[in-house]
């Protein structure tokens, strides 16, 4: 998917958002995860966009955000957004610009270049645009680097709630750092959104009360303990079912003779557990196989007796079913049914007197 303007555009919707590191040659130091953390909120503050939770990697991000309808700004609304973004120095800039255009006459300027922002306000795709664009001009700046820093495509997936809950897309963004063993608790990696709330930043704690608050309209507000309680527990599941999968992928390559090194999340009873499951599957699939080579067998069987009724028949034209019954050793209810299926076929037809000949 490329950051384009054909992107979904449908208001009120949750969308999960990641972009990778071009080529995956360049890391993130520390302050340059604090720089893009800092980007990412103040072009969701410009574009009207709510954060509901991210996770900056060294090589990639997560956002979670949820696209409300446009609202209704005027120019005052404008300038400060502007101002959030680039800056109190760009939106005097940027206010200074605007009065010098219309002390000239030039109202149609000054009402394009209010357009031209709002133009790139309540959209997933110019939100996106903004927080790589930026980012990568100050990155560059700083490290003396050329030309693009992102891929070009970024994922943007609509969370659709009937399928996936909000709260376990957040989850799968929180776990990020524990699945790559780079941090011990749910709450130790620094540029992540869940940290943030676990220190009462006031947007990181409005994500999350989105997420646990929605749908409970008639019930208690959530207390930030009851949310992170509710939060860790979610995480604590979605971490053992990842742990699971990762013992059946270790054993799956270990039996298939690749030398996998031990993994951190990754204890020695589940692998075991994975190595048991991993013999059930094969049993069951060796079970499977045999069935369907039984299975073959039998109509094997068939077409040959089949062609057995045909040569009996040939050589010996008006022979009675007992006669084939205790030529051929079948049973006569087995012999009828194949008879009956031959005749349909135009291969036999039954003369009088129960006898029978082939007509091919």
């Amino acid at each position: 998917m490329s950051n384009s303007s054909y992107r979904n555009k449908d208001f009120n919707t949750v969308h999960h958002i990641t972009s990778r590191i071009a080529h995956k040659v360049r890391f993130l130091q520390d302050q340059e995860r604090n720089d893009l953390v800092d980007v990412i909120r103040r072009s969701a503050e410009f574009a009207g966009v709510k954060l509901i939770g991210w996770c900056v990697m060294i090589n990639h991000f997560h956002i979670l955000a949820f696209l409300p309808p446009p609202q209704e700004i005027g120019e005052e609304e404008i300038l400060r957004r502007y101002g959030v973004l680039k800056g109190v120095k760009a939106e005097k800039g940027a206010e200074a610009r605007l009065a010098q255009l219309r002390l000239g006459g030039d109202m149609d300027e000054a009402a394009r270049w209010l357009d031209s922002q709002k133009r790139r306000m309540y959209n997933i795709g110019e939100f996106v645009k903004i927080v790589k664009q930026w980012f990568t001009e100050e990155y560059n700046r700083r490290n003396g680097h050329k030309g693009t820093l992102w891929e070009s495509a970024y994922y943007d997936r609509i969370v659709e709630f009937k399928k996936t809950p909000i709260e376990k897309c957040l989850g799968y963004v929180h776990l990020n750092p524990l699945r790559a063993a780079i941090c011990a608790t749910f709450d130790g990696y620094p540029w992540s959104s869940y940290s943030a709330f676990k220190k009462g930043d006031g947007l990181a704690v409005e994500g999350m009360r989105f997420v646990y608050e929605k749908g409970q309209e008639d019930a208690a507000e959530p207390t930030v303990g009851e949310i992170s309680d509710r939060h860790e527990a979610l995480l604590a599941s979605l971490l053992e079912d990842w742990k699971r999968r990762r013992a059946e992928e270790i054993a799956i390559k270990r039996a298939s003779g690749y030398a996998m090194p031990d993994d951190p999340l990754t204890d020695e009873a589940m692998l075991n557990q994975a190595n048991t499951h991993l013999e059930e599957v094969r049993k069951a699939s060796m079970d499977l196989r045999l069935q369907r080579e039984g299975e073959t067998s039998i109509r094997k069987q068939r077409g040959n007796l089949q062609d057995e009724i045909a040569n009996i028949l040939t050589t010996n034209p008006g022979m009675d079913t007992v006669a084939m019954e205790q030529a051929l050793g079948v049973p006569r209810s087995s012999l009828y049914r194949y008879l009956d299926k031959m005749r349909k076929s135009g291969l036999v037809r039954q003369r009088a007197h129960g006898q029978w000949e082939c007509l091919k």
